[in-house]
């Protein structure tokens, strides 16, 4: 079935419109009833970031009015890692492990146009559900050996 294109979120929050009025690189996650999309905001410097929205998955998705969006970044520059954003998501191999795939620098400082420095590397780090049905992605972890797992 065809049907028009339905706009589901804008840029509107100050923290969407540091640099750039920007939401970009949306990735689904559907869980506990809900399907969420992460989405990246802002200029792709520091300020890069994620936010989340969701709606409830029996709800209209093509209704614009059935979704929530965070009123925070959901993940955003912490621990030496700048920029995170334009994630994905997959599960460890046994399913048991969520893990949100994503880019970030190890600098803050950048010379010139974010968008023509080449060093957003992708990471991967596992996160974990809230009490109240949400992702809970926490901070970027600092480089070095992973807290979680065997390397």
């Amino acid at each position: 079935m065809k049907s028009a294109p339905t706009r589901i979120s804008e840029p509107l929050l100050p923290w969407e419109r540091i640099g750039f009025s920007v939401n970009e690189g949306p990735a689904v996650l559907q869980r506990h009833g809900r399907v969420f999309i992460a989405y990246s905001a802002a200029a792709t410097d520091a300020n890069y970031c994620m936010g989340l929205l969701w709606a409830d998955a029996a709800a209209d998705l093509l209704d614009p009015s059935v979704w929530h969006k965070s009123p925070a970044p959901v993940f955003a520059s912490a621990n030496g890692q700048y920029g995170p954003g334009h994630n994905s998501f997959t599960t460890t191999p046994d399913g048991q492990t969520d893990l949100l795939v994503y880019h970030a620098r190890n600098y803050r400082d950048i010379v010139g146009d974010p968008l023509h420095d080449p060093n957003r590397h992708a990471r991967v780090q596992p996160f974990r559900w809230r009490a109240d049905g949400l992702p809970d992605f926490a901070q970027p972890l600092p480089d070095g050996p992973v807290p979680w797992g065997d390397a």
